[in-house]
């Protein structure tokens, strides 16, 4: 089956995770080809694989000539199923059936956004005419198949796959980044992997460990990886906060692995667009008992079926740092959840069941 993956930005984030895991456990049983517009991480590892590239300009003001092009392409390749990441990709390939016919369309919607005002109007009223179109909607939580349907998604069309990450089994646990950062062994050590933007909610994280350094004597760190916009904003509030010894923002790594497996716990702030978080599957897969927000689909890798770790509703800092301190003062707790983090993943969000759905979606 050949399958074309439509990506408006092809970087190094959790949608482009998706789809290389896609491409490259469906090998055998899909041909793949990829279509972006922005340059990135992501492209770069396509046309080093050899994947047929193709590049598009995806401005709302360029949809048709996109579309198109994206036809074009796609008879020149026998193309059979398009696999749009985002809404705006999804259009672009329904408008491209006007132009080459066969390929299924098959929208993932990694977002947990609720629509309002005009633009919202807009959205929603953009869904109830193209959604109808496509032949499967893939929502990767539960909470992104309701709000998809309040947006005005076709709910028939809908079905849920959770993401997934390959079982990596019992975690062993590693001391690497406690002595590169010089954190004695009594330290408790948690850890968030983010981009440095608004949506992921760092300043209630700064908020929630303020709180936390009143409510206990012993000593913590949370260690946040990832690069963005907001990055010195953050680091200036933490010096501001005093927070220096609890935090530690150590910019882009690669050794994201070996950082998970020496902390204690795995921390997610976000306030929203958090589908079903590639990082927090990660930290589960490491053996990190969660403390998350209440947001996308934290919930179900939290507290749904396998309980795993604790849920606060964003911008509560009582019930978010009282969360964090009931793991740290009760180490037999932390480590049932430990146990069951690494369980939860091969019973439910293994990625080869996220394939084979997929595959079974595309059929």
């Amino acid at each position: 089956m050949n399958v074309l993956y439509l990506i408006n930005f092809a970087g190094k984030a959790g949608t482009e995770k998706y789809v290389e895991n896609l491409i490259r456990i469906g090998s055998g049983k899909i041909n793949p080809f990829f279509a972006y517009n922005i340059e990135g991480e992501l492209s770069k590892k396509m046309k080093d694989a050899s994947v047929p590239c193709l590049q598009l300009e995806m401005g709302w003001r360029s949809a048709l000539p996109a579309a198109k092009k994206l036809a074009a392409f796609c008879r020149e390749n026998n193309v059979e199923v398009i696999h749009a990441q985002y809404p705006r990709e999804n259009i672009i390939a329904l408008l491209s059936k006007r132009y080459f016919d066969k390929p299924k369309v098959v929208l993932t919607n990694h977002l947990t956004l609720r629509l309002s005002g005009l633009s919202g109007f807009v959205w929603w009223a953009l869904n109830r005419h193209f959604t109808p179109k496509n032949h499967c909607i893939i929502a990767v939580c539960n909470e992104g198949r309701d709000i998809m349907i309040e947006n005005g998604v076709l709910p028939e069309r809908i079905r849920v796959i959770f993401n997934g990450i390959e079982p990596a089994g019992p975690p062993l646990r590693s001391d690497a980044i406690r002595k590169e950062l010089g954190l004695a062994d009594d330290c408790f050590v948690m850890t968030m992997l983010a981009r440095f933007a608004p949506e992921k909610g760092l300043g209630f994280l700064l908020d929630s460990l303020e709180k936390l350094k009143q409510q206990t004597d012993r000593p913590f760190c949370c260690l946040v990886c990832g690069d963005g916009e907001l990055f010195g904003k953050i680091s200036v509030s933490l010096t501001e906060m005093g927070l220096q010894n609890e935090c530690r923002l150590l910019g882009f790594r690669k050794d994201t692995r070996e950082i998970l497996l020496g902390s204690d716990i795995y921390l997610c702030t976000s306030s929203c667009n958090e589908a079903m978080s590639f990082a927090i599957l990660e930290a589960m897969n490491a053996g990190l008992p969660l403390v998350v927000t209440d947001v996308g689909g934290n919930r179900d890798l939290a507290e749904t079926g396998i309980v795993c770790g604790f849920v606060s509703v964003f911008g509560d800092t009582d019930s978010f740092s009282s969360n964090i301190r009931r793991l740290m003062d009760d180490a037999a707790l932390k480590e049932r959840f430990s146990a069951v983090a690494a369980e939860k993943i091969e019973k439910y969000f293994d990625l080869n069941k996220l394939a084979d759905d997929v595959l079974a979606a595309y059929n």
